[in-house]
């Protein structure tokens, strides 16, 4: 815990919140202690444009395999041709299937994908991506904390 409450009031507050969590994070097996309460970072996640730092909020507060939402999630930004591969392969790779390698079904698993192709992906795209991936991400999951209903 940090020794002092955080206060978010940029509209980068997120990406700001995300990067210091990462920073101190262990283990993401299991959730991770955001240093805040849950009105400022979900006030956050609604204003936020870096669909990094959503994806990276979603593994931090969600650890567990989340099949469906994994899915749903890379369907919706299937615009982005690294997520359309990922929802393909996906699809192939179900529930009671064996496959090599590690599960894709955990948000950090789409959280490194997303930081992987990022990082490749020319600036001027990354502006126009930013915001598209962020209102795709917010479609699937409107509440970061529940992964359900309206964000409070």
């Amino acid at each position: 815990m940090l020794p002092y409450p955080r206060h978010m009031t940029t509209r980068r507050a997120l990406t700001d919140l995300m990067a210091e969590v990462s920073g101190r994070a262990r283990e993401w097996s299991s959730p991770q202690d955001l240093g805040c309460d849950r009105v400022p970072v979900t006030a956050a996640w609604l204003a936020s444009d870096d669909p990094r730092a959503m994806m990276l909020l979603l593994a931090a507060v969600h650890p567990r395999r989340h099949e469906e939402k994994c899915i749903e999630l890379a369907t919706e930004m299937s615009f982005f041709e690294t997520m359309r591969y990922e929802a393909h392969m996906m699809s192939r790779r179900r529930s009671g299937m064996n496959f090599n390698g590690r599960s894709p079904f955990y948000f950090i698993h789409l959280y490194q994908l997303l930081r992987s192709a990022w990082q490749v992906t020319e600036d001027t795209e990354r502006s126009r991506l930013g915001p598209e991936l962020a209102a795709a991400i917010r479609v699937v999951v409107p509440d970061p904390f529940t992964l359900v209903g309206p964000a409070a």
